[in-house]
């Protein structure tokens, strides 16, 4: 039995500059398998078979699988399922040397019952929605310095990004960017750029055959470096150095590999991003259960745009539960029980940026701030009178706790504006 590249269905939003909705929401509990035939056992092999990968990408750890709570259940991973769909395929199996027809089996992995599996044992849990990662490559070889990519750096680097749940854009061909900037890795050329895609980050690949010579330190002066036009293959030519860059919310992380072929190069680098975001977006379990983060959420002039910024935030995998506490001209004040911490928080919002941390708004000459509006008193009627119906909160009850001098408390929420 061959695995496919696991086929992650996926709905671009659009982040970077620009739109409010960022990232890409990736249905990371499918996977699609060849199989020789319909029968239950060779059904209950492939759910075995991609059980593992399926792991490795939900939690966001290359190290869950040898978790002994894992372990325990491979065995039985076909009790995860709460789905399964034939398929006619073209590809053939590979079995003994003999080519087999194959059908090809999409698996439904239950996610509730996943994120328990994870839950129990401790582990993280990496929501769906994932940061969308726009890739520029540079090569050089004996001929010079290449933006091109060869269909195989794409299909390895595609590959291993299915697997671990990250999707991937990669620049049009004939971008403005010249292959000295990318090899220079000039900074703010490569941002000025990369904003016409939308990305929540950007990862700069460099590599070459290291019998070529070193891959200069970032941000170095390169000029002259003569360029490949014709795309000279590159084949054979390793051992091959890698350098990548990652930049994402400000900070730049830097890592580098030498493999004997350049799939291993771009397999490293996927892991590395893959393991990055995971830190920044997993939500781990912790023995102290969900904690308290109280909102101000500005921008909210109705009951229709409450009901919103609910679905929103009740839809955030960290989000336990969402609690109205008042809402006033100033805006809604509302309590969220989640797991993680403040730092997760942030991080989670920033990616889906339909809430922006109000010192983040652009305040025009007038210094009314341009993504603010003040909710008038009709509306502001119409909303008390709503929400009291719905939810019997009472939404001018005055707020009282201990003070606190931690910011997401009752006295000193954070504050955030809604972007419709």
């Amino acid at each position: 039995m061959r695995l496919l590249s696991l086929r992650l269905l996926l709905l671009v939003m659009l982040p970077f500059a620009g739109g409010v909705n960022a990232g890409q929401t990736v249905d990371i509990y499918k996977a699609e398998v060849l199989v020789k035939n319909q029968s239950e056992a060779e059904r209950n092999a492939a759910a075995r078979a991609s059980f593992g990968e399926l792991i490795v990408r939900v939690s966001g750890q290359r190290a869950a699988l040898s978790h002994p709570a894992i372990q325990q259940a491979l065995p039985n991973a076909q009790n995860y399922l709460f789905g399964f769909t034939y398929k006619s395929a073209t590809d053939k199996i590979t079995e003994e040397g003999k080519s087999l027809s194959a059908t090809g089996l999409q698996l439904n992995f239950e996610p509730r019952a996943i994120e328990k599996l994870l839950r129990d044992a401790q582990l993280p849990l990496w929501p769906a929605t994932r940061p969308n990662v726009l890739v520029w490559l540079v090569a050089k070889g004996p001929a010079g310095l290449r933006v091109v990519p060869q269909p195989s750096d794409i299909q390895a680097m595609q590959a291993q990004a299915s697997y671990r749940g990250l999707p991937l854009v990669f620049p049009q061909e004939g971008s403005p960017l010249p292959a000295n900037d990318l090899w220079s890795v000039n900074i703010e050329k490569i941002k000025a750029v990369s904003l016409a895609y939308k990305a929540d980050a950007i990862l700069v690949g460099r590599y070459t055959p290291s019998s070529i010579g070193a891959i200069p330190a970032p941000s170095s002066p390169v000029s002259g470096e003569p360029l490949d036009t014709a795309n000279t293959p590159l084949n054979g030519l390793g051992p091959w150095v890698g350098d990548w860059q990652l930049l994402h919310a400000g900070s730049i992380q830097s890592f580098s590999d030498e493999t004997p072929e350049t799939s291993g190069l771009f397999a490293s680098a996927i892991d590395r991003a893959a393991d990055y975001f995971a830190n920044q977006y997993a939500i781990t379990p912790t023995s102290q259960g969900p904690q308290s983060i109280v909102l101000r959420v500005r921008n909210i002039a109705s009951f229709g745009a409450f009901k919103e910024v609910q679905r929103y935030l009740d839809g955030l995998a960290m989000v336990r539960r969402m609690e109205v506490v008042t809402v006033t001209p100033e805006g809604l004040l509302v309590r969220l029980n989640v797991e993680g911490d403040t730092r997760l928080l942030m991080s989670t919002l920033a990616l889906g940026r339909r809430l922006v941390p109000e010192a983040a708004t652009v305040v025009p000459v007038n210094g009314s701030s341009a993504q603010t509006s003040d909710i008038d008193a009709e509306a502001m009627a119409e909303l008390d009178q709503a929400l009291a119906s719905e939810s019997g909160v009472n939404p001018q009850a005055p707020v009282s706790a201990a003070a606190s001098a931690h910011a997401g408390t009752l006295e000193d929420p954070l504050i955030f504006v809604w972007q419709k």
